[in-house]
């Protein structure tokens, strides 16, 4: 029985750096300084000179700048967090909290998460342990976004189904997966790369030429379309 070859040299696909900043930004929508941030840290001013303010996650290849598909979808959950206004100092303790009990570099992708707005939770041994509080109120919002991350059967995150419209519905008509074409955005039903879609749309194929060549309904192709129109104006 033939196997199919290892592209990827034995490592695993999950924690090769493909993204650049910039990338990730684009693709979990957030702005690129505030991401920079987030991944990498940054340094500021005070009265007793420059301080740093170090990163929410472990990049993959700091000194590359360089991002995992486990860090995106750390920055993914972390878009939500800071999106639903909860605080650094918070994440950074809920972070810390999941590190040191469950023995992951990476946290915020390798245990469900649920916030209340206030405070970051784990799903830990079975029940709902607060890395913060005591308290559990769980918001449909954020329920959403992070039910758009699949995991294997170990529990860690496998593939990511990115934001496409933001009209509440809960479309997965794109897939990032570290498997397929080296983490680069696919159309999920047809395993094509979402800037090849957009290519030809703005050569001037149409939505229904677009679909009938893939075999997917036309409004697959529009998410592919809006989907790059999002990622390339970012």
């Amino acid at each position: 029985m033939e196997t199919s070859p290892d592209i990827y040299d034995g490592k695993a696909p999950r924690e090769l750096a493909f993204y650049t900043g910039a990338e990730a930004a684009r693709i979990v929508r957030v702005r690129p300084g505030t991401l920079r941030a987030w991944a990498f840290g940054r340094s500021y001013p005070t009265a007793d000179g420059s301080k740093r303010w170090p990163p929410l996650i472990r990049a993959a290849s700091p000194k590359r700048r360089r991002l995992s598909f486990a860090n995106l979808v750390e920055l993914h959950v972390l878009s939500v967090l800071r999106g639903r206004r909860v605080r650094v100092d918070r994440i950074r303790a809920a972070t810390r909290f999941i590190r040191d009990a469950m023995h992951t570099n990476h946290p915020l992708a390798d245990v469900d998460t649920h916030t209340d707005c206030v405070h970051v939770y784990v799903e830990y041994l079975g029940k709902l342990i607060s890395a913060s509080s005591s308290e559990v109120v769980l918001r449909p919002m954020v329920e959403r976004h992070l039910e758009r991350i699949e995991r294997d059967e170990q529990g860690l995150a496998a593939r990511l189904y990115p934001i496409v419209r933001q009209d509440g519905s809960r479309e997965r008509s794109i897939l990032i997966d570290p498997r397929r074409h080296f983490g680069r955005p696919v159309l999920a039903s047809a395993n094509i790369e979402t800037a090849a879609i957009a290519d030809r749309f703005l050569a001037g194929d149409s939505t229904d030429e677009l679909a009938a060549d893939f075999a997917v309904e036309a409004s697959e192709i529009e998410d592919a379309v809006r989907f790059e129109a999002l990622r390339r104006a970012a």
